[in-house]
């Protein structure tokens, strides 16, 4: 099974055409319906991207939900952290679950659930009139829709959002069934210092004890460094690589 991510709208009929029978394909399916829905008659197995803690500037809903902004997400121009406690995001995460389960998906990759840690260690602060939730808050929100997600039948792979997933399998075993975390060895083209490489696969090695299917994305620059990644992959026994040459997905 080979495994695609692309999460650029131009290039994501592309990145479908590109897939083989049994292949995975983790897509933002937004617009691009059709093509998902064609590549699933053809035997690819589709992931859609749901991002369930911030909001993107150039999605459609911006502005019906932008009073929901608590910061600005640094590195990210056009996104926002959200407040996932408000009943009026909560339904709109659920209402974009069955939208991208009737194009045929088969689960979700669930964005930025880094949210609780954001603000369980303070690491935002409030920019907008929205007042901060408190943690606890975040993590039953959180919670809460990935339960109404599964109970759709999809399956949720977190992207990152380590404190957040550690907690939750903890309170919820069998779940969630698989990971994504990027970068573990290599982000933007840089190795990673021994000290995050040592955490994010502490926390991988944790979660593939429990059962749970691991993927990653790693960011090398060269094919050496990509080659390194795979073996590193291959030694710890976590079953998904994929290696982009470019901080945003294109899925080639």
């Amino acid at each position: 099974m080979a495994l695609r991510y692309c999460f650029e709208a131009s290039r994501v009929p592309a990145t479908l055409s590109a897939c083989k029978r049994n292949d995975l394909a983790v897509v933002d399916t937004e617009g691009r319906e059709k093509a998902v829905r064609e590549a699933i008659k053809r035997g690819v197995f589709v992931y859609g991207y749901l991002n369930v803690g911030a909001l993107e500037k150039e999605r459609p809903y911006y502005e019906k939900l932008k009073h929901l902004r608590l910061a600005k997400y640094d590195g990210w121009s056009g996104e926002y952290w959200i407040d996932p406690t408000a009943k009026e995001w909560q339904d709109h995460i659920i209402s974009l679950a069955k939208q991208i389960k009737a194009c045929g998906a088969i689960g979700l990759y669930l964005d930025n659930t880094d949210i609780y840690y954001m603000v369980k260690e303070r690491e935002i602060d409030k920019q907008y009139s929205r007042n901060l939730p408190t943690a606890q808050a975040v993590y039953t929100a959180l919670s809460n829709m990935i339960l109404k997600i599964t109970a759709l039948g999809l399956i949720v792979m977190p992207n990152g959002g380590d404190v957040f997933v550690r907690k939750f399998i903890r309170a919820h075993p069998n779940i969630i069934k698989t990971v994504n975390q990027e970068g573990v060895l290599y982000q933007d083209g840089k190795k990673q210092s021994a000290e995050d490489t040592k955490y994010y696969t502490e926390y991988l090695d944790w979660c593939r004890k429990k059962g749970i299917y691991i993927r990653g994305i790693e960011y090398p620059k060269t094919k050496a460094q990509a080659v390194h990644a795979q073996l590193y992959y291959k030694k710890h026994r976590w079953q998904g690589i994929y290696i982009s040459w470019h901080k945003d997905l294109r899925g080639d």
